[in-house]
């Protein structure tokens, strides 16, 4: 029996899952031929300190590279550059060194210690596969066994100056949506009607449903796949699953100076698998017998041109009925029915013509038909029941395209420029009734948008340089039309977004360094949307000078510390008094975050604990009250997040979380008296989690999760 709790719903469900799973390797030959054709890529690794040497290395081969705790002290590297397997790059590295390597499992390899009698060789050897690791980091622990180097665009928890969970090789039976991984993060809360909370900021934004579409009311939080922004109903309405996902990150208090738009609360980012350079196949299927549901997933990844270009092809999906039951039968429409599904295709070119180059191109389509609110009605709801003739249900019929490429190139060892351009398509039609399909009850509402982006970075990061840091270009545009004839709602909405940012760190002195960063951002709305009882005509810009600044000071390889300041934002927008009938607009709402930040790793990195201590100042703070949208002028939230994951053996991984948040609004507008000192929304005062996961090298796994969101 698997009981899992949905928070994005606000209901306990149980179910009976089945479910099959199975991986395969497909190779061409037997026997020693099988053995060479191994994929071969490019590496430009330079010369350096070993560590650095093999961090640049895991970088390249999208591999994960470990360590005992003082294998790697005070030992360099001759690097690696040329055409290779990964094997045989890493043994180029490891040449002269006194050291070798296992691998353990696909895309992991392990750095132990040479046998005496060829401390000049480089030999691999073999050991079992180890277990996947959920949580801060990826790690895989055995013995002395630490990570030294994960090849993801967060390397290292200890010099990130954001607090930040990062989840890796999730379980795609217990984690099948982003709204399901909101259990592993402390001061993150599922939300009904929306996108998760973050320190107590729904995620959607100052409201939902229709106050959105004709207001511009903009999300707190900004969700990102494959570098390309989520639309606001995107995720809400289009869920992506987590189906050939390598890692979600998630990002707490605002974002503004990478992320930019819509990131005032936070950022959520989603990468799925890149394509290999061996062919690969994965599959899935399982059973729910609550609600009587099935789902899919399919992968198949490998090379089309050796060593230079490869596709990775998935698929998954859900289809059945929802838990809910629903009474009567004169529904225009199944409310019950759910299907979803998601398709993607991605190709990576590596020319050995340019070996300093790379492209990525991903398309995917997305599609969900019917449910998406989850409601019960009283008085017990623990009956999953809908059984008011008076209340309506909506059911959505969305899909999302998109197409993005990114290119990339290494202009130097220390400078790598990229550019990516995406495109998005996004079509969203919603219909609602009541159970007795009452006339008066029924309606439709149609939501079409176009949006492109383009963002230019240049990163620098130089062996053992002083100074780091990116610096990008951003350009954003969207198209969107909503029509709806029964409710007398129709009109465009276009939005322009151009900015320029810089981010980084400099080296002072000892372990201290400085962390700087600004972003200069111009958006222009125009909005001219029309109902029966009034109409919203828009045409304003806004540009913000968002900083952020702080120090970090780093005490040993396994400790550090840092303290930051920065700014975040949401423009404001106009809208129609559904009472009177009448326009206004409404301002800005902007946020100065102070946040002290630490991270430490012991016993030989078996153990690792996170912890962030922050405080947000709100100015205009934006809310829906009474079915208007109000600036409440000052605002504040305060709290407290700690992480920690221990090791315990090769396969068992325990895990834990808290988060202690306060909020309160500080003083209110005066026809809204009342709310002063009320907390926000979806604010809840605790946060924990407490799990473990156990895994064997038979491929058997199991473990457990508890929660507790309090009031």
């Amino acid at each position: 029996m698997v009981i899992r709790h949905f928070l994005a719903r606000g209901l306990m469900r149980g179910a009976l899952g089945l479910s099959v799973s199975g991986v395969w390797t497909l190779c061409e030959g037997t026997g020693a031929k099988a053995q060479t054709t191994a994929p071969v890529q490019s590496f430009h690794v330079a010369p350096g300190a070993l560590s650095e040497v093999l961090l640049t290395f895991s970088q390249q081969a999208h591999v994960q590279v470990t360590s005992d705790a003082e294998s790697l002290d005070n030992r360099t590297s001759a690097g690696v550059t040329g055409h290779f397997t990964q094997a045989a790059g890493l043994q180029q590295i490891l040449a002269g060194t006194g050291l070798t390597y296992r691998a353990v499992g696909e895309g992991a390899f392990q750095i132990v210690a040479a046998p005496r009698a060829s401390q000049e060789q480089v030999a691999p050897t073999k050991t079992p596969a180890p277990h996947s690791a959920e949580g801060s980091s990826a790690s895989s622990y055995g013995g002395t066994e630490r990570i030294v180097v994960v090849g993801q665009s967060i390397d290292r928890l200890k010099n990130t100056n954001s607090a930040v969970t990062v989840l890796r090789h999730l379980d795609t039976d217990e984690y099948r949506s982003l709204y399901d991984v909101t259990n592993r993060v402390p001061n993150m809360v599922g939300n009904a009607a929306g996108l998760p909370a973050i320190r107590g900021m729904s995620g959607e934004g100052a409201a939902g449903g229709i106050f959105t579409l004709m207001s511009g009311s903009r999300p707190r939080t900004a969700v990102i796949i494959d570098g390309l922004p989520e639309t606001f109903g995107g995720q809400r309405y289009t869920d992506s699953g987590l189906w050939d996902f390598d890692d979600v990150q998630v990002l707490r208090g605002p974002q503004a100076t990478t992320q930019g738009r819509n990131a005032i609360g936070g950022a959520i980012t989603m990468n799925t698998k890149d394509p290999t350079w061996a062919w690969h196949g994965a599959a899935h299927a399982g059973y729910e017998s609550q609600g009587d549901r099935g789902s899919f997933g399919a992968t198949l990844s490998g090379p089309l041109v050796k060593d230079q270009l490869a596709i990775r092809l998935s698929g998954n999906g859900i289809y059945g009925n929802s838990y809910i039951k629903y009474a009567g039968k004169s529904w225009p429409y199944n409310p019950s029915e759910i299907n979803q599904s998601t398709f993607r295709g991605k190709l990576l070119w590596t020319p050995k013509a340019l070996p300093r180059f790379k492209m990525e191109m991903v398309g995917s389509h997305r599609e969900q038909n019917g449910e998406y609110l989850y409601q019960a009605t009283g008085p017990d709801f623990w009956k999953y029941k809908f059984d008011n003739p008076d209340m309506n249900i909506r059911v959505s019929n969305s899909s999302i395209d998109t197409l993005s490429d990114k290119f990339s190139y290494e202009i130097s060892d220390a400078l790598t420029a990229s550019l990516l351009y995406g495109h998005v398509w996004y079509d969203a039609n919603f219909n609602q009734s009541n159970q007795l399909g009452s006339p008066n009850s029924r309606g439709k509402l149609n939501l079409n948008e176009n949006n492109n982006t383009i963002e230019q970075r240049f990163v620098y990061s130089p062996k053992n340089g002083w100074i780091n840091g990116v610096l990008g270009l951003y350009y954003f545009n969207r198209d969107q039309n909503i029509t709806s004839p029964d409710m007398g709602v129709n009109g465009p909405d276009q939005e322009q977004t151009y900015a320029i940012y810089m981010d980084g760190t400099v080296h002072l002195v000892g372990g201290l360094s400085l962390i700087a960063g600004a972003r200069v951002e111009r958006e222009v709305q125009t909005r001219n949307v029309r109902m029966n009882w009034g109409s919203v005509n828009f045409d304003g810009g806004t540009t913000m000078f968002l900083p952020k600044g702080g120090l970090l000071y780093t005490f040993s390889p396994h400790d550090s510390m840092s303290f930051t300041v920065r700014r975040g934002y949401n423009p404001g927008g106009g809208a129609i008094d559904w009472d009177r009938g009448f326009y206004y607009q409404y301002k800005k709402e902007t946020v100065t975050t102070y946040e002290l930040s630490g991270h430490t790793e012991q016993f030989g990195r078996r153990f690792s604990l996170n912890g962030n201590l922050f405080y947000n100042s709100f100015h205009n703070y934006q809310d829906l009250l009474d079915y208007t949208f109000v600036n409440v002028p000052d605002g504040r939230s305060m709290g407290l997040e700690l992480e920690a994951q221990y090791h315990v053996t090769k396969g068992l991984n325990i895990y834990g979380g808290v988060g202690l948040l306060d909020t309160k609004i500080q003083k209110a507008p005066t026809a809204y008296a009342y709310a002063e000192g009320s907390k926000f929304s979806n604010a809840p005062s605790t946060t924990f989690t407490v799990g473990f996961d156990q895994k064997f090298q038979s491929g058997f796994s199991f473990g457990g999760t508890v929660n507790r969101v309090g009031a």
